[in-house]
This record gives structure tokens, C-alpha cells and sequence, in this order.
């Protein structure tokens, strides 16, 4: 009976204990629905108010909604117009450095960097230089250049000198015929070059002239009596001798002048070819023609300058000052971004484009430049179609002089694949279907709008060809129109 008693108060104490959570439990889920209930109930029901909703009147495929709804959409309508349309190929793409002005400067011949004079980013022209290498190969080429050179310039001097032999002795030739004094000519051609046949000529006519001389004196004397008939006949043939070895002399002369020439201008037609190889090897190695190789010192033989084939911006570089090269090491690659290659892949859903000529301009967008649109012209498209992909490769130029675009970025390709048309159109955003159905909304008044069932035609990522159902001039509605479709829907349920 103790038992009972002392037990008694415990079970009191659980039966209060839960009839408290229950309670609490209660209080706990009916402030919760409370809450939802005003947190999603909107401003005019919580005042008791009707829905706008509820406030939507619509006869069959009009409606006018509330002021409220109204200003809160705030719909946008455009008049339909006649407007051209692409029919456009998007494709999607890279941007690429153009391979006609991105190259990677390697060096010609091995040797030690003197000094680097760029870092990558900078600006550089065409023809700065951009690093020194000393070679030996180098000094070799110019040693070369500088020694076949001054063999050309001897050539060119003995050239010089023959052909002002030729003239001297054309003059004096002309001077012999006149049967002239020997110290007459001798004082006329004492300070003319005649080169080593001034001797033999000389001789042979002073020679030709005496005997000439002698045998008329011998013909007077024979004649008149005071010399002997033989000694006349002598004298003649002395003569016909020297006059014989005059001409043969003056031949030998013009044949040997004549050969001379002829051996001269070989020479020299070699000596030409040598120093053009020369230059030529020199010019292979140092990647420019080298003017100046005359002018540079001893010391400056071996050096080497790596110069800028055309202005661009330095992208890389790869060695530092006193390290050593070897033929072939890069140095720099060195791009100009004024013009990017635009990089698409024709695949089987867009084969249409394939038929996009060179010299075509396409359109192209880049995601990191929004609200820009950039036209690119098609420098060709591939013949093969890659394994891999299926597809053939379109490669068009871009003008990038302002510098936005960058190698690498993606960007969409818009290929025309027909021919425009002009045509009654719509912004794509108005265009809604139901039940396979496409239709529009046409503004009747600022707050009254019409289902208007339409046919489509061409369109692309801008326009929407209307065939059926629209006149040009009608206002129709592109933002909110989904908005419209949904309250249609709503009402047409209710």
C-alpha cells in the first residue's frame, strides 16, 4: 500500500509531462503554417483582398489583365516590319594566331648570347634588333664576303686597265697609218697607257719606217749611178721585211687584246658569282642582308644581331644574356595580333556551310566581349574530312587592330548558307507554341493583348519570317509574351 502511494505522484508528473509537449507541439505546427501562409500569400490577399489572377478577364483568345499586373511586366512591343534575313550556320570556334605573322625565331648558327634586349609582351618594329650572338661562323661568312669582295675589285681594276689599253692603242694605230716620226708619236703617247706593247709596236715601225727610208735613198742612188743595183734590192726586201713584222705585231696585239678581254670577262662574271654566293650564305645565316660589312671593325665580324622580321609583340622567350646556343635553339616567338585566324569545324549538322567561298564574310561572337559582333572574312575551307571528328576545317581572318580578342578565346561562327531574303518578320522572343500551335500576342491596348495563330518561315538568331497570320504595322508583343501565354493557360483552366 506504500508502494501505491509513493508511485502515485510519479505518474502524475508524466501525464502533466506529456500533456505539455502535446500542446507544445501543437503551438509549434500551427505558427508554422501561419507563417507559410503569409510568406506566400501576396500583398492583396493578406489584406483580404482577390488575387490579380482572379482579376484577368478573358474572351476566347483576348485578355486584359490589371493595372497592377500591368506595370509590374512592363511588356515591351515591337511594330512588325519587313526585314532581311541570313539564313546562318552557328558553329562554334577558336581563335587562333595568324600563321603568316606568328613565327618562332631560332638561332641560325651556335655561339654565346652577348646580350637579349626584350621580354615578352614588349612592342617591337621590323628590323629591331632583338639580341647579339657571337659566332665564329658568322666571322667566317663576312671574312668571306670581305676577301671574294676585294678579289672582284681586282678583277675590276685589270678590266678597267685593258679597256683603257684597247682605247690607246686603237688611237695609235690610227697615228701609224699617218707614217708619222717616231718622236712625234712617241711625245703624242709618252703619257698614254699602252701596257707591254709599246715595245714591240714601236720597235717594229721605227724598223718599218728606216727601212723604208733607206730604200728610197738606195733607189735615188741607183738611179744615178752611184750605187749598185743589189745593194737597192737589198735594201727593198729589208723593207718588205719590216713592214711584215710591223703587221704581225700590230695583229699579235689585237688578237692578244682580244683574248685578254674575252679571259677578263670570265674572270670577272666568276668574281661577281662569288661574292653574290658570299652574301647570299651570309644573308641565310644572319636572316637579313647585311649592307654594312665594310664598315664593321674586326671585332664586330663575329656578332650577329637578331632582328624583328616584322612588328609584332615578343609572346616568349626562352634564353637570357652569356648563355649559350646552338643552331636551331629558339630565342622568341614573336606574333602580330593585329590579324587572328578564326578556327571552325563544318560537321555533319551544319554541312550546309560547306559551301561558303574565300573571301566570304562570316559574323563572329566571343562570350568574354558580349554585346559585340565582329565580321571575319573565310580564307578557305579544308577538302579533307578529319577522321576524328567527321568534319572539315574553316579558317577565316579577323581583323584585331583594336587589340580585344585574344588567341585561344571561343567564340561563335555564323556562316550564311543561303541567300538573304527580305521579308516580313518578328523578334524570335514573340514567337510561342502550344500544342504545336505557334502564335503571337498582338497589342490591342496597353492593357488588352490578342492570340494571334501564325505561320513561320526562315529565321535566325534576330528575326522570325511571318508567313501567315500578321500584317506589317501591327504592334506585337516580344518582352512578356511568355508571361501572356501563362495567364491565357491560367484562364483558360478557370
Amino acid at each position: 500500500m506504500s508502494d501505491q502511494t509513493a508511485n502515485s505522484p510519479t505518474r502524475s508528473s508524466v501525464l502533466v509531462s506529456r500533456f505539455l509537449s502535446a500542446v507544445f507541439l501543437f503551438a509549434v505546427v500551427g505558427g508554422g503554417w501561419l507563417i507559410v501562409q503569409r510568406v506566400t500569400s501576396t500583398p492583396d490577399e493578406a489584406a483580404g483582398e482577390p488575387g490579380l489572377t482572379e482579376l484577368v478577364e478573358a474572351v476566347g483568345n483576348e485578355m486584359k489583365l490589371p493595372p497592377q499586373k500591368v506595370t509590374k511586366a512592363s511588356f515591351v512591343t515591337e511594330a512588325v516590319a519587313i526585314h532581311q534575313i541570313d539564313h546562318l550556320h552557328t558553329m562554334s570556334g577558336r581563335l587562333a594566331y595568324d600563321e603568316a605573322h606568328h613565327i618562332e625565331l631560332k638561332a641560325p648558327v651556335q655561339g654565346v648570347l652577348l646580350d637579349v634586349y626584350v621580354k615578352p609582351g614588349d612592342e617591337v618594329t621590323e628590323g629591331q634588333v632583338l639580341a647579339t650572338i657571337n659566332s665564329p661562323e658568322i666571322g667566317q661568312a663576312r671574312a668571306a664576303v670581305l676577301n671574294e669582295t676585294a678579289a672582284l675589285q681586282i678583277v675590276q681594276r685589270r678590266v678597267e686597265r685593258l679597256q683603257e689599253v684597247t682605247t690607246n692603242l686603237r688611237s695609235l694605230f690610227e697615228v701609224l697609218d699617218r707614217n708619222m716620226a717616231v718622236e712625234q708619236i712617241e711625245a703624242q703617247f709618252n703619257d698614254k697607257l699602252l701596257g707591254d706593247y709599246r715595245e714591240d709596236i714601236m720597235s717594229a715601225y721605227s724598223e718599218r719606217l728606216l727601212a723604208g727610208q733607206l730604200a728610197s735613198s738606195a733607189r735615188s742612188a741607183t738611179e744615178s749611178g752611184s750605187l749598185p743595183l743589189k745593194t737597192m734590192r737589198e735594201r727593198d726586201n729589208d723593207r718588205h721585211v719590216t713592214e711584215a713584222r710591223f703587221r704581225s705585231a700590230r695583229e699579235s696585239t689585237a688578237y692578244d687584246v682580244t683574248l685578254q678581254t674575252q679571259e677578263l670577262k670570265a674572270e670577272l662574271a666568276d668574281a661577281e658569282r662569288k661574292v653574290m654566293i658570299a652574301k647570299n650564305h651570309l644573308q641565310t645565316l644572319l636572316g637579313f642582308a647585311d649592307d654594312n660589312v665594310q664598315e664593321l671593325s674586326s671585332d664586330a665580324l663575329s656578332k650577329l644581331e637578331v632582328r624583328a622580321p616584322f612588328a609584332g609583340t615578343i609572346e616568349a622567350r626562352f634564353l637570357a644574356k652569356s648563355e649559350r646556343v646552338r643552331q636551331s635553339d629558339s630565342l622568341f616567338v614573336l606574333a602580330n595580333t593585329d590579324s587572328l585566324y578564326v578556327l571552325a569545324d563544318i560537321r555533319e549538322n551544319d554541312w550546309a556551310a560547306m559551301s561558303v567561298k574565300a573571301g566570304q564574310e562570316v559574323t563572329v561572337e566571343a562570350p568574354a566581349i558580349p554585346d559585340r559582333t565582329f565580321v571575319a572574312k573565310v580564307h578557305y575551307v579544308g577538302r579533307e574530312v578529319a577522321v576524328d571528328s567527321n568534319s572539315l576545317p574553316l579558317v577565316a581572318t579577323i581583323n584585331n587592330s583594336e587589340g580585344l580578342l585574344r588567341p585561344g578565346m571561343f567564340v561563335r561562327v555564323s556562316v550564311p548558307v543561303e541567300e538573304p531574303i527580305s521579308a516580313t518578320a518578328v523578334r524570335p522572343a514573340s514567337v510561342l507554341q502550344h500544342e504545336n500551335e505557334k502564335f503571337v500576342f498582338v497589342a490591342v491596348s496597353d492593357d488588352t493583348f490578342r492570340r494571334v495563330d501564325v505561320a513561320t518561315g526562315r529565321g535566325n538568331e534576330q528575326w522570325v519570317q511571318i508567313t501567315e497570320g500578321l500584317n506589317v504595322g501591327q504592334p506585337v508583343v516580344t518582352d512578356g509574351a511568355f508571361l501572356l501565354k501563362s495567364e491565357l493557360l491560367l484562364a483558360g483552366e478557370e
